[in-house]
């Protein structure tokens, strides 16, 4: 893999923040969703915060899979999803240093399990028992990869800039 031009890694990082506001964004609506469901209120509710909760972890998978598709490529095949969150703990020389750590990718491995479960069964099977917890974990789950991630955004520009004087 040829090594990324410093206009590509900054795009990157621009990318990266774009989707940080749209997961922070997603994450923000969380708490009247929690409330919500812990009301017990109508099972449109529990659908939303289900929603929510597919849109998080779909939003981080994203800011995942252009780094991927930038430096080092996307995995393939039928377990991509679980492979390509595990990559993004590694630290792979000459191509990039991990972008979040192994503890976030722990932490988001559950919304990963859901978003799978969510995508493959009928919205009047979810359990306000399931999505509870995961409301929950959401923000601060989120704020510690939110923050690895800017860490990485910030290398990366590094990276550009050692490759702009080089």
């Amino acid at each position: 893999m040829a090594e990324p031009r410093p206009d590509t890694l900054r795009r990157l990082a621009g990318e990266l923040r774009a989707e940080g506001v749209n997961v922070d964004r997603t994450v923000g609506e969380m708490d009247e969703a929690r409330r919500a469901v812990k009301a017990g209120g109508s099972k449109l509710g529990l659908y939303a915060a289900a929603a929510l909760l597919d849109t998080f972890y779909t939003g981080a998978e994203k800011a995942f899979a252009r780094v991927a598709a930038v430096m080092g490529g996307v995995p393939t095949g039928p377990s991509w999803h679980r492979t390509l969150l595990e990559d993004m703990s590694l630290d792979l020389p000459s191509v990039r240093p991990p972008v979040v750590s192994a503890e976030t990718v722990r932490n988001l491995e559950s919304f990963l399990a859901f978003r799978h479960r969510f995508r493959n069964l009928y919205l009047f099977d979810l359990e306000a028992e399931r999505v509870l917890p995961l409301l929950e974990q959401a923000g601060p789950v989120w704020s510690r990869a939110h923050r690895e991630l800017l860490e990485f955004v910030g290398r990366l520009e590094g990276i550009a800039e050692g490759l702009e004087r080089a």
